[in-house]
């Protein structure tokens, strides 16, 4: 096999970032739990080819299987560096290079958590080359790497050893690039990149600051040349979201980025929030619910509905509803289950003449409080009840406490949730639509994370 690599290693200097590629040993296939055995990668930048390889200590053992199959055993990694150990001879080849892997969402995947488990930011544009040999080949059916060996006559030493891998699929860019050309071969990897790739022409600024970031969760804030913040996002996948954003001009101008990383997407929405409030950004006065409010009219609490609309509030609302006639309903019916008296609420479907009788009375199924007037007892029955209050879209638990866990070192953050809003540091309390959407989703697939505090 030629190992040179003249024709790639020429067409690579082309391209704006280093080009990685690189193959993984692993303990299994899991994605958090299991570790990389043997790492190897050679890097392409600016005419010059550098070669790594390194067996890595898992720190746990070597399944049977996976032994047989890599020819890597406990042994031969027993004196072998950990990843921790040898990352920061890896992490400035790996960081800011496009990473290309024959399954490419797996070696990216390893290589990130890795990074992570040691708090390290992590991410890279990456290129799967087993999309890249459908793209370019689609009249073979098969495209995993044993098959494209064979396909095209390429010399192995020995599968599943990660250089030998490396250098197998090397072979292939490299033949692929001169039996199709740069141009198709070029149009079809940018399809491809995935994360994508920065654009081009960024301010290196900006290059640096989507460099450092990784590819989870976190807040990006932005500002201009004064020094204002002109946006501040939530992520979930910060590198690839903000590679995309930064295609946007708006994003493109800015003067400077920041990132906040968090453990979660509520904890997301709780840094950009206390970010807002301590900036005094407003966030967008959008429509969300409709709720309940309660206010006394000459001394008597009345309940009545009013649009929920997305900021920063003193207490918690009482109730979300989609609409105001849900929230009508659910109004009539509490008031009915904790014997409250309708007319004293000003609930009643119809205005009643000044100084007439509450109709539900005249059938004797009102409260005591209404027959007797009394406006003190109505009062405290209200507060009382108040916490029964139905939550629509949230089920019966609106007062709860949200624990949220990064995904692998583990590190927890708790939020005390109440109505679809949550409390900030400083006691405010905050709700918007992001906000919603992630506690609906939480109450329906998350429920080992919830404590429910409602009495």
């Amino acid at each position: 096999m030629d190992t040179s690599f003249s024709a790639l290693t020429e067409f690579f200097q082309h391209f704006p970032i280093p080009v990685v590629v690189v193959d993984l040993e692993t303990t299994g296939g899991h994605l958090y739990e299991d570790r990389i055995t043997e790492i190897a990668f050679l890097h392409f930048w600016q005419g010059r080819v550098t070669s790594v390889q390194q067996l890595i200590n898992p720190e746990r053992g070597i399944s049977e299987f996976v032994q047989n199959l890599t020819g890597i055993s406990d042994a031969m990694v027993a004196d072998a560096p950990t990843f921790a150990e040898f990352a920061p001879n890896v992490l400035p080849l790996l960081r800011g290079s496009l990473i290309v892997a024959h399954n490419s969402k797996f070696d990216y995947a390893f290589l990130r958590h890795e990074f992570a488990r040691l708090n390290v930011a992590f991410a890279a544009p990456a290129l799967c080359s087993v999309q890249l040999s459908r793209k370019l080949y689609p009249e073979f059916y098969k495209h995993n790497l044993d098959t494209i060996i064979e396909r095209h006559g390429l010399a192995v030493d020995s599968r599943h050893r990660a250089m030998s891998d490396v250098l197998a699929l090397t072979a292939f860019l490299q033949l692929a690039l001169r039996e199709k050309g740069e141009g198709v071969w070029l149009q079809a990897a940018k399809q491809l990149f995935n994360p994508p790739m920065l654009p081009e022409n960024l301010a290196s600024h900006l290059v640096q600051a989507a460099y450092a970031l990784p590819d989870s969760y976190g807040v990006s804030i932005w500002r201009d040349v004064r020094g204002e913040i002109t946006a501040i996002r939530c992520h979930e996948q910060a590198f690839r979201e903000v590679a995309l954003l930064l295609r946007q001009p708006e994003y493109a101008r800015a003067a400077q980025l920041d990132f906040v990383p968090t453990v979660g997407a509520l904890h997301s929405v709780v840094v950009r929030a206390e970010k807002m409030l301590h900036e005094g950004l407003l966030p967008h006065n959008e429509l969300l619910r409709h709720t309940i409010v309660f206010q006394e009219v000459s001394g008597c609490l009345k309940a009545r509905v009013r649009p929920l609309k997305a900021g920063f509030r003193d207490a918690p609302p009482h109730g979300l509803f989609i609409h105001s006639k849900a929230a009508k309903r659910a109004l009539l019916a509490w008031a009915k289950a904790h014997d409250l008296c309708p007319n004293l609420l000003g609930i009643l479907p119809d205005e009643l003449p000044q100084g007439a009788p509450c109709p539900v009375s005249l059938l004797d199924k009102c409260s005591t409080a209404c027959a007797a007037n009394d406006i003190e007892a109505h009062n405290l029955a209200v507060r009382a009840a108040l916490n029964k209050l139905p939550v629509c879209d949230l089920g019966q638990s609106p007062c709860v406490r949200i624990t949220e866990r990064h995904f692998l070192h583990g590190q927890a953050v708790e939020f005390l949730c109440d109505s679809g809003a949550v409390r900030l540091t400083d006691g405010a309390w905050f709700v918007d639509k992001e906000l919603l959407m992630i506690l609906k989703t939480k109450f329906k697939t998350d429920r080992k994370n919830i404590q429910n505090l409602s009495s």
